[in-house]
């Protein structure tokens, strides 16, 4: 578009030498709105600064007849009459107005603290030359007062006044008036409200220091921080009197606690027949990828009965430092479980926050197994910029799984039955994305390495790395949306360990390669599911997702809306996209079966928005299928695919 300021007034200029009249007079109509962006309206102004370079040239502007769906209006009798009114004024030299006011000078007055540098260091949205428009002005407005008023002149003002030339009634005369006020700045801070909250933990989140400049922006941010804490129904943060013409003022922070203590609880009788047909016709293990199961396979059936209770303690605001501190527990005849957790917002009044968890439990609801399951985990998190958008996130954690009692033996190995693992694990996140649950531009980045250390107390030893990179651009206008991720995963087993199944890569399902089933891809083995072992007509083979040590995933499609009218959905919710996906899960790390084992997926999906992610339908065709598994694939879920 920007190419547009050249390329345009060139071509007027080289019509008007072929034809040899000189400078004839020569009309345009600009670019209709069509779609939000700065493409569109850097094109417009390239279009209205040819028409300041040369002479005799017009321009309509018809930015109240566009339609955002067609980039050509269907209402012509407006564009005409602008175009009639151009020819009137250019070709046949009649003094009337042409066109709306364009903007010509601009004076800026009353500001004695402040340069125009400071408060627009990027220059002001009016400029010579630019057709004038309330609108930019009121951008003026609020990024002048916006300085100010971050800057503590809390009883600034603005007006701006515009009047036509006498030589030139379509052109304006600006006028910025601005009456600053004294700065304002803070001389005590009063705290009003709080009977359990410590003052430190206000100060620290209320950030009012005395003696500097009182910005509007540091009042409203305090105001959110404490109200995010989960502390306090309500929070506000002003001077304690109306500001006047006084730079000293007194800061009231007024807030009422809420609720300190939480119990929730529910008892109850259950029955429980455990056995025959496995629901869903799918089995998953504790930390494992869930497995499908023939539709012949039965387990033995007994019926349970007994109480059932549950109950949930909360301590909000614990030690009036804002941390919250949970412990709960259910008890059933065949479930057992408890958890504490505690959650710091401030680690020693520092940027970084806490979350301490144990949980535990046993289980034998599930008739293949038994699975008992403790966990524990310390969480420090921090964010790494202003706006947030990168985190970093340290943990150690520790994990024991038991599994007994295993209906099918072949289903997880002996080595993995038994599983300790203490975990040392730091990751980094950046996410620039409009929408998490539905991005149309933005960058989304991971990155997580770990480390399993036998004198750490894990039963191997072992480390991993996983990292992901998404990109979410407008192409083709803002209606239709590129994205993209890479996804790299690397494990590898030191000391003549091995790898738990638990914890290596799978891929394959409708958020990695969609021309494979669930944990499809990658390597695989067969293992007998006998509903009676000693009964071979009962058995029969299944495939069993083995995992790998390396993960490379390349996805990549293009979303685009399809405002189709249809009855009861509405077409502005409905989209489509066509997508491809490559890559694999490979046994170990290297390029040595990289191009063999590679594959490759074609699809096309439709996507219905809602408040919570598009629900998503795909059919994804593997172009180097596997004999035994169906090389296209239906998924329907919910959240776009990366």
């Amino acid at each position: 578009a920007y190419e547009y300021r050249t390329l345009f007034p060139t071509m007027i200029q080289d019509w008007r030498q072929r034809w040899g009249e000189g400078d004839f007079p020569f009309l345009c109509v600009q670019l209709a709105p069509y779609a939000p962006g700065n493409a569109y309206a850097e094109l417009r102004e390239a279009q209205f600064l040819a028409t300041q370079k040369l002479p005799n040239v017009g321009m309509a502007v018809i930015t109240d007849v566009g339609e955002r769906t067609d980039i050509h209006p269907k209402r012509k009798e407006p564009v005409g009459a602008q175009l009639a009114l151009l020819a009137r004024k250019i070709a046949y030299g009649e003094n009337i107005v042409a066109s709306g006011p364009e903007y010509k000078a601009l004076k800026i007055e009353g500001n004695q603290s402040l340069s125009e540098n400071e408060f627009a260091p990027k220059g002001l949205n009016l400029a010579p030359g630019r057709p004038f428009s309330q609108q930019l002005l009121e951008k003026d407005r609020n990024q002048i007062m916006a300085t100010y008023l971050n800057k503590g002149y809390l009883t600034a003002n603005f007006k701006a006044t515009t009047r036509p030339l006498k030589s030139d009634p379509s052109k304006v005369e600006v006028v910025y008036t601005i009456d600053e006020g004294p700065q304002v700045h803070a001389v005590s801070v009063v705290q009003l409200g709080a009977q359990h909250t410590r003052p430190e933990i206000i100060a620290h989140n209320a950030k009012i220091s005395t003696g500097q400049p009182l910005s509007e922006t540091q009042l409203l941010e305090s105001e959110s921080k404490l109200y995010t804490l989960g502390v306090f129904d309500w929070a506000n943060v002003d001077p304690l009197r109306p500001v006047t013409d006084d730079p000293n003022e007194e800061v009231l922070i007024k807030m009422h606690e809420a609720k300190r203590n939480t119990i929730t609880y529910g008892f109850g009788f259950e029955v429980i027949n455990r056995g025959g047909s496995v629901p869903g016709g799918t089995v998953a293990l504790p930390n494992l990828p869930p497995v499908g199961l023939p539709s012949s396979f039965k387990a033995s059936e007994k019926t349970f009965w007994g109480p059932r209770g549950s109950i949930e303690y909360t301590r909000s605001n614990f030690r009036g430092r804002a941390e919250t501190f949970t412990i709960g527990g259910l008890a059933a005849r065949l479930d057992q479980r408890g958890a504490i957790t505690w959650s710091n917002p401030s680690f020693w009044d520092s940027i970084w926050s806490t979350t301490l968890t144990f949980t535990g439990e046993r289980t034998s609801e599930n008739p293949i197994f038994t699975s008992r399951l403790v966990q524990a985990g310390y969480q420090f998190q921090r964010p790494l910029d202003t706006r947030k958008t990168q985190t970093l996130f340290l943990r150690y954690s520790f994990r024991h799984t038991s599994l007994t009692n295993i209906l099918i033996p072949d289903l997880v190995t002996p080595q993995d039955q038994r599983e300790r693992l203490s975990t040392l694990s730091a990751s980094y996140t950046r996410d620039t994305r409009d929408n998490s649950l539905d991005a149309h531009r933005g960058i989304y980045e991971s990155l997580d390495l770990a480390m399993n250390p036998s004198v750490l107390g894990s039963n191997t030893n072992f480390g991993r790395m996983l990292g992901q990179a998404a990109y979410y651009q407008h192409v083709g206008g803002n209606n239709v949306v590129w994205a993209n991720s890479l996804r790299l995963g690397f494990e590898q087993a030191f000391a003549g360990a091995h790898i738990p199944l638990s914890e290596r890569f799978f891929s394959g399902g409708g958020s990695t390669i969609r021309g494979f089933p669930l944990n499809g891809a990658g390597p695989q083995r067969d293992v007998a599911v006998c509903s009676n072992p000693a009964d071979q007509s009962t058995c029969s083979k299944i495939r069993v997702p083995v995992g790998g040590a390396q993960l490379i995933i390349f996805n990549s499609e293009v979303r685009f809306p399809m405002p189709l009218p249809l009855p009861f959905i509405g077409g502005d919710k409905l989209g489509g996209v066509i997508f491809y996906d490559g890559g694999n899960v490979f046994t170990s790390i290297g390029f040595g079966n990289f191009f063999d084992q590679y594959t490759n997926t074609l699809g096309f999906g439709i996507r219905y928005a809602t408040p919570v992610g598009p629900v998503r339908i795909d059919i994804g065709h593997n172009m180097n299928p596997i004999p035994g598994v169906k090389a296209t694939q239906l998924f329907i879920t919910l959240g776009q695919a990366f």
